[in-house]
């Protein structure tokens, strides 16, 4: 069974937790380095970093020594730590936010990995910028890419916990077992 760390604030992390006990995946908060060397995964979430930002700065040098072990997820403001410009500084582009007062809506696909199209809710305005070549664009909306991967970090600039198809969560949840079963080899 796969274990999921989260870092976020409340109201996210039930709907994370919802949305793995669903796919009977376990899901935690992180509040300490001792359970962050028993999970698979970690998921940081948030409308704003100051959802994420001070347990994610208290647990700061243990999550850098781990993240080449580690599959980690920025959903919207969380994705901001995944970027060069981040705390974590784990993925070879800029990530950028900007406050949004309202929800907005848009259709999208995955091409390679989804056949149908999927509406995808955004509150805060997270842009990815001085993309490396490494990087991969797995998803976005008239040219601005919206989901990014890069070896096992994934970052999503829309509001997956408001997006009621879990597509995302089913792609990243692969990484993660991939990644698990890697280390056992």
């Amino acid at each position: 069974m796969l274990k999921i760390g989260m870092l976020g604030p409340d109201y996210l992390r039930k709907r994370n937790r919802d949305i793995f006990q669903q796919q009977q995946i376990k899901a935690i908060t992180v509040y300490n380095e001792q359970q962050l060397s028993h999970i698979d995964g970690l998921l940081i979430t948030g409308w704003n970093t100051s959802g994420y930002i001070r347990p994610l700065q208290r647990l700061l040098p243990t999550i850098q020594q781990q993240l080449p072990q580690l599959s980690v997820f920025g959903i919207a403001a969380g994705a901001v730590s995944l970027g060069r410009n981040g705390p974590l500084s784990a993925m070879d582009c800029d990530i950028t936010m900007r406050s949004a007062r309202q929800l907005t809506t848009a259709s999208l696909e995955m091409p390679g990995y989804l056949q149908n199209r999927f509406t995808a809710c955004f509150l805060p305005q997270i842009q990815f910028k001085n993309l490396a070549p490494n990087l991969g664009i797995l998803c976005q909306d008239q040219n601005n890419p919206i989901v990014v991967r890069q070896g096992n970090y994934l970052a999503c600039s829309y509001v997956a916990e408001l997006t009621p198809q879990p597509y995302i969560y089913n792609y990243w949840l692969e990484m993660v077992a991939a990644l698990k079963n890697s280390r056992k080899n």
